[in-house]
């Protein structure tokens, strides 16, 4: 999922237009690379995170 430049919200990292407004979503490879790559670091972040808790109790 990527932020619309337009409206600001989550639309899909493939679609070509934000799925809300319409508005053509220009980034480039690299850009979307960028994106994808922070939004799998947090997810595997929380994910440790979550799993640090629930071996704590």
């Amino acid at each position: 999922m990527i932020r619309c430049s337009n409206c600001s919200k989550l639309t899909e990292l493939q679609k070509h237009h934000c799925t809300h407004c319409k508005t053509v979503l220009k980034y480039s490879v690299a850009e979307k690379f960028d994106m994808l790559a922070e939004s799998v670091e947090n997810a595997l972040k929380k994910e440790l995170a979550a799993r640090r808790n629930n071996n704590k109790h």
